[in-house]
This record gives structure tokens, sequence and C-alpha cells, in this order.
């Protein structure tokens, strides 16, 4: 070896600039404490996953449960998931929500401007292990397989953009809720032959944008368990700061948790909700069967009527949610070439005031439906279509 990185050769060191190794002050759990520190051990392990979003963010609805327990499925065991969509204005903890299910997996999260081709080979290589199986031989005593994982998708701020201008990123999520049906065909660099890509696993996203509810993703929103999140300007509690906490090895247990033992009792009870569960439609049913079973595996919930009554609340919102400015603005501008900009303000008030804005939308946030309508703003104060 040329160069000993750890004791590299005084000849070798003539001419490189100064510098400090900061990585050991980094480590020192006086100015980074270690999760380990937040970590109680009187609780299991689902209980301070539980702790842990509780501490770290304070959510207008209780819907701490059905985080928990879906960032506990494991999908290598799962059929069937929904998808997590947290939705709010900037600043109202949907971003450290995603970094703690980020944590809780060990994963990295995926940006909306990451090329499509780097999403697909991370999931590939993040989706399949190879693990050491004892063998029967006493000339093979063990031998390596290729098994599935558990893994998942954490999306940050994703756009009604994002799906429509690259759709390959909205069939990934059309799909890939379904194990079933998720493989997607590609074409590959080998002439006359088709690439194929399995995009099934639990992916949990967070926008500004009401995606739920944008007239083109009727299927998506099927599929969708929304949780609303709020700005507070006062919060009573004082709050984990998740970013100066060290998570080093945090993901170890969730992978400890999920033994052959804890699968068994899981896929157990699985097959019994096939059977038995009742209080949602055939819908909601068929996108939860996998998220309930994980809820009650990890004594999230303690049965199956306390989960599909907490489910039973997060449909109940999506179907009675106030209109988002996207569907009422384009209601008032439909087969419209012009309008005036006073006439969209002066609208949105009333929209206020009457409840069907939950807050008055900032200008850029009307500047940017517009634009998506396909209008343009000109020197006479309207917007007209182009």
């Amino acid at each position: 070896m040329l160069f000993n990185q750890e004791h590299p050769s005084p000849s070798l060191m003539t001419g490189f600039e100064k510098m400090y190794d900061y990585s050991k002050l980094l480590k020192n759990q006086v100015y980074c404490p270690t999760w380990e520190q937040h970590y109680d051990s009187s609780l299991t392990y689902p209980q301070n996953v539980l702790a842990f979003f509780k501490q770290s963010v304070v959510l207008p609805l209780d819907h701490y449960n059905v985080i928990a327990a879906y960032s506990l499925i494991p999908s290598a065991l799962a059929n069937r998931v929904p998808y997590l969509f947290f939705f709010g204005v900037s600043g109202s903890g949907k971003s450290t929500l995603g970094k703690l299910i980020a944590h809780i997996h060990g994963i990295t999260i995926t940006s909306s401007e990451t090329t499509y081709a780097a999403i697909r080979n991370s999931l590939r290589e993040r989706k399949h292990k190879y693990i050491l199986i004892e063998g029967q031989d006493p000339l093979f005593l063990s031998y390596p397989k290729l098994v599935e994982a558990n893994t998942f998708m954490v999306w940050e701020d994703i756009s009604t953009q994002t799906f429509l201008k690259r759709p390959e990123i909205y069939n990934m999520f059309k799909f890939g809720y379904d194990k079933s049906c998720d493989t997607i065909q590609m074409s590959s660099e080998i002439k006359g032959q088709n690439e194929t890509f399995r995009c099934f696993c639990p992916k949990v996203f967070s926008s500004i944008h009401p995606i739920h509810s944008h007239q083109k993703f009727k299927e998506l929103r099927r599929r969708l368990i929304v949780i609303p999140t709020k700005k507070l300007e006062t919060i009573e509690q004082d709050l984990l700061d998740i970013d100066h906490i060290n998570w080093q090895g945090f993901s170890r247990r969730f992978t400890e948790f999920w033994d052959y033992d804890c699968a068994d009792i899981y896929l157990s009870i699985r097959a019994t909700l096939i059977k038995y569960l009742k209080g949602l439609s055939s819908t909601e049913k068929t996108i939860s069967l996998d998220l309930i079973a994980t809820g009650i595996t990890t004594g999230i919930w303690q049965d199956e009527i306390i989960a599909v009554k907490e489910l039973r609340e997060c449909f109940d919102w999506l179907e009675q949610e106030k209109i988002p400015l996207e569907s009422l603005l384009e209601s008032l501008v439909e087969d419209k070439e012009s309008i005036y900009s006073r006439t969209i303000k002066a609208q949105i008030e009333v929209w206020y005031q009457q409840g069907w804005l939950l807050e008055r939308p900032a200008n850029k946030e009307i500047i940017a439906v517009m634009r998506e309508f396909g209008y343009r703003s000109n020197c006479k104060g309207s917007w007209v279509k182009q």
C-alpha cells in the first residue's frame, strides 16, 4: 500500500495543507448527544419510537400512533401499504417527521430533484441483501443467500410539478403500493431487451401543496394516509432537536426487532385480520391490513378495534378536508382567458372568511398555482391564459 491514511509516511506528507480532523470532537457526547441518551430502557423499542415522534413534533391532530406504526412496517413481509403524506406549511414539522423515519431505517432522504436512475438504483441495492444460511453439508457450514430486505423511502418536499413533469416518479408511487403489481418495464442498454424494476416499499413524502386533492392524482389519493401539520406560534413543551443528536446505530434496533418470532406473530395477525377486520371500506382495508398488523405486533395498538378507530379518523379527515386553494382557483378561472389579480385576491378573502381556506395564502403560493394553470401576469394587473 502506497499510502496509509492513519499513519502516512513523513515523505508523503510534504506539501500537504495543514488541516484538522474534527471527527473525534463531533462524536463527543458532550457536543452531540446520542440517541441512547434519550432512549428509555424501561420501554419497548416501538414505545421509544412513538415517544421520539411525540417529543419532536406537535401535531394538530393526534396521529402519532399511525405515524409510529407506519414507520415500523416490515416491507419484506408486507403485501400492500398506503403512503404516508405529511401536508402543511413550511416550518410545521414535516421535515422533522421525515428525518426521524429516515433515522429509524438508516436511509438518506430522497430529494424530488434526484434523477430517476439514482432513485431506482438506490432502492434496488437496499431491497435485497446477502445473509449467511447455516448449511447441512459438513463441507459447507454456511452459504450466502440473497433475500428481500426491509426498506423504506422518505421523500422531501414533493410538489405537484414533480408528478406532472416526471411521470416516471408518479408511476413509482402509482404502482409501488402493491407487491403483486409493482414491476415497471424499462428499456435496457442492450438492444431488444427490457429491464424490470420492482418499486414496492413504504413511502413517506411531504409537501406544502395539497397533492391529495389534485384532480390529476385521484388514484394516488386512494392510497394515501394524510397527516396534516401546522405551524404553531407558541409551543408549551421543549422539543427534541433531532438534528443535534447522533443517530448512528439506531437503525439496528429495527432490524433486531423484526426477528423470526416477531415475523411469525405478524403473519398470524395479518391472516386473522384478512378474515375478520371490519369498519373499513374494501379499498381502505386493502391498504391498511399490513399497517394494522404492524401496529398490533409492535404494541402501538392494543387491538384492531383501536387501530380501525384511529385510521378511520385519518380517512374521514381526508374526505371532509377543506377545499384547497388549487381547487378553488381552478373553479374561479375555469374557461376564462384572463382575470384581474384584484378579483382573485378579493375572492380568496371571501373563501378565507367563509372557512374554505384554513389560512390566507401567500402571494408566491397564488402565483405558483396560477402559473401551473398556464396563466402569466402582465403589467395591467391581469393574469392571461397562455
